[in-house]
């Protein structure tokens, strides 16, 4: 039997939302070091599908945490950006070219964005939770 009532959804969370974006934020650290190998030393093309990667399956798979529905958005819109970006810079890279400027100066400076807007999200849900445990007079389990 629930612990929740009917009329009201089950409560968020929290510690596998934290836990599940902290895994997939490292393996989106591998993709971009990747991303990176494939420029410098000709290292087989990753996927560069957003749908993809273990990150955009998180996203996909998960909701946001309460009261941070535009945070978690904005960290969607970033990767999208980020994986279009990725393409275009490996595509000017293509045939032993070297890639092109404008493209590799985007696709780092999204990933700065994006990176930052993880972990401010990443933040925000961890001080929720502890606000939601003291609340609850409960100890977070993360």
């Amino acid at each position: 039997m629930s612990a929740s009532s009917p009329n009201l959804p089950d409560p968020f969370d929290y510690q596998a939302f934290i836990d599940g974006f902290e895994e997939v934020t490292y393996w989106h650290f591998d993709w971009y070091s990747r991303i990176m190998a494939v420029l410098l030393y000709g290292t087989p093309r990753p996927t560069v599908s957003e749908h993809e990667c273990r990150f955009g399956r998180f996203l996909e798979s998960h909701g946001a945490p309460p009261g941070r529905q535009g945070e978690f958005e904005n960290v969607h819109q970033l990767h999208v950006k980020m994986h279009r970006s990725a393409d275009t810079l490996i595509t000017s890279a293509e045939g032993g070219t070297q890639a092109e400027r404008e493209s590799f100066d985007e696709f780092v400076e999204l990933q700065s964005l994006f990176l930052a807007t993880c972990f401010n999200l990443m933040r925000d849900a961890y001080s929720d939770s502890c606000e939601l445990a003291q609340r609850q007079g409960t100890t977070p389990a993360i």
